[in-house]
C-alpha cells in the first residue's frame, strides 16, 4: 500500500471513533475522507473507497450512491511562493541526463523489428548496474519492464546479451531492483475508456501504481502502447488522459516512464514516427523515434544500422540522431553522436576496401598503407570495380579507420602501421 493510501486508512480508523460516537453521520464520514483522499492525490475510486471502508472498521454498508457524496471538492492547493526569492532555483532532474526527463512519460516509437524492445531492455540495465547507456549513465536505481508482445524465453534471451555487454549476471540484475513481466498472453490494459468515453485506470494499473509508490523504480518501460492502451488512439482526449495516468506513475515512482510505440504508415512515411492523434507528440515531454535505414537504388541496406532521432525534448536541447549498430546482440553508438547517413556511407565504404583487399590478397597482390609505396592500397583500390567509384581520399580514410580499429585482414599491416 502506497503512503498516500496508508495516511487516508490511519484517517479513516481515527474517524470511525468520532462515527461510533455519534459525532458524525457515515455520510458526512464518507465526505470527510473522499476530500482527504483527493488532497493526498488519490482518484476517487473503488480502491480508495475500500480503503476508506476499512479504515471505518470494514463498514460495507457504507453509502457510495449520495449526491451529496458526488459533489465532494477539495479546495485548489496553490502553489507556495514565499519565501521563492531567496531560496535556490531547484536544478532540472532527469532519468537520462538531457534525454528522458524525470516524473515524465517519455515516447519511444518504430517499426516493427527496428530493436525498440532490446534498447528498452538496455535502458533498463543500465539504470539497475550503473552502466552507460548511448554514450550517457542513467540515474540509478530500480527498472520495471512490462512486455507484451514476447514471452519468458525470449526476454531472457535479450537480457543474456545486454548482461554479457555490461559484464553482468542475473544476480546483479535482481539485486539491483529489475523486475520484469511478460503479459503477451494475459491482459496487459493499464487504461480503458467507459461509457462516457473517460479513460480510468484498470486493476493492474493500480497494482502498478501501488509498487511504483512503494519501491520508487528510476524507470518504468511499458512496451507497447497498443497492448496497455485501450482507447482510441486518434482521439486526442482519450490519449492526454492516457499520458496524464502514466505521469502519475512517474511522480508517484519519482522516475521516468519510457512508453514504446509503432507508427503509423503516415508516421513512416512523413518521418514523424507517430500514429494517431498529435497528442501523443505533444502530451509528452519527450519522444524518440528508432528508423532503419533507406537503401539506394541498387543497394542492400545495412540491416545491422539503425538511427535514434530526438524528436522532441520539453526540457532540455534537441539534438539530431544517434546512429546505432547491431553487435553481439546490443545496440552501440557509432562513433558516438552521427548521422544514420553518415554510418551507412561508412559501413558501406568499409566493405567495398575489404572486398578489394581480400580480390587482391587473394591474388598475390601486395598491398601497402604506406601512402608513399606503389602498391599504396587506397591507389589500388580505386582502381577496382568493388570500390563502388569511392575516391582514392575516400579510400584512404576508410583504410585509417580500419587499421585504428584493427579489422585489417593481414597482421603485416599493423605492423606497417606501428613503423
Amino acid at each position: 500500500m502506497t503512503n498516500a493510501l496508508l495516511k487516508l486508512q490511519a484517517a479513516a480508523i481515527k474517524e470511525s471513533s468520532n462515527v461510533e460516537s455519534g459525532d458524525h453521520s457515515l455520510i458526512d464520514a464518507m465526505e470527510g475522507m473522499l476530500a482527504h483522499a483527493i488532497e493526498l492525490g488519490l482518484p476517487n475510486n473503488e480502491n480508495t473507497l475500500h480503503v476508506i471502508r476499512e479504515g471505518l472498521q470494514g463498514r460495507e454498508a457504507l453509502p457510495t450512491t449520495s449526491p451529496r457524496l458526488k459533489v465532494v471538492k477539495a479546495s485548489i492547493a496553490w502553489m507556495d511562493m514565499t519565501g521563492w526569492d531567496d531560496q535556490p532555483v531547484p536544478e532540472r532532474e532527469w532519468a537520462v541526463h538531457d534525454r528522458i526527463p524525470l516524473r515524465q512519460v517519455t515516447l519511444l516509437s518504430g517499426e516493427g523489428a527496428a530493436g525498440k524492445s532490446l534498447l528498452e531492455l538496455m535502458l533498463s540495465a543500465a539504470h539497475v548496474l550503473s552502466k552507460d547507456w548511448l554514450g550517457t549513465v542513467p540515474e540509478p536505481g530500480r527498472a520495471f519492464y512490462l512486455g507484451a508482445e514476447d514471452d519468458d524465453r525470449e526476454i531472457r534471451i535479450r537480457l543474456h546479451s545486454v548482461l554479457e555487454h555490461y559484464g553482468a549476471s542475473y544476480a546483479d540484475l535482481v539485486a539491483g531492483g529489475f523486475r520484469a513481466v511478460s503479459l503477451c498472453e494475459g491482459d496487459a490494459i493499464l487504461g480503458a475508456p467507459n461509457k462516457s468515453g473517460i479513460i480510468e485506470p484498470t486493476k493492474l494499473y493500480q497494482q502498478l501504481y501501488e509498487q511504483a509508490g512503494d519501491l520508487k523504480p528510476k524507470h518504468i518501460g511499458l512496451d507497447s502502447s497498443a497492448d496497455v492502451f485501450a482507447g482510441n488512439e486518434i482521439d486526442r482526449s482519450q490519449t492526454r488522459q492516457f499520458v496524464a495516468l502514466l505521469r502519475k506513475l512517474a511522480i508517484v515512482a519519482n522516475g521516468s516512464v519510457v512508453l514504446l510505440s509503432h507508427p503509423s504508415l503516415t508516421g513512416i512515411n512523413s518521418g514523424s514516427g507517430l500514429s494517431g492523434s498529435t497528442a501523443w507528440h505533444n502530451s509528452v515531454r519527450a519522444r524518440m523515434y528508432m528508423t532503419t535505414p533507406k537503401a539506394e537504388p541498387g543497394e542492400q541496406p545495412n540491416t545491422d544500422l539503425r538511427e535514434l532521432a530526438f524528436k522532441k525534448n520539453q526540457y532540455g536541447p534537441v539534438s539530431g540522431s544517434i546512429a546505432l549498430q547491431w553487435q553481439r546482440g546490443v545496440f552501440v553508438p557509432v562513433g558516438g553522436m552521427s548521422t544514420i547517413e553518415k554510418a551507412a556511407y561508412e559501413a558501406n565504404a568499409e566493405e567495398a576496401f575489404l572486398a578489394v583487399m581480400r580480390k587482391m590478397l587473394g591474388r598475390g597482390v601486395d598491398l601497402s598503407p604506406a601512402h608513399t609505396s606503389h602498391s599504396y592500397a587506397p591507389t589500388v583500390a580505386s582502381r577496382e570495380p568493388e570500390a563502388k567509384g569511392l575516391t582514392k581520399r575516400a579510400l584512404a580514410d576508410t583504410m585509417e579507420r580500419l587499421l585504428n580499429a584493427g579489422r585489417v585482414p593481414s597482421q603485416e599491416w599493423l605492423e606497417l602501421k606501428v613503423a
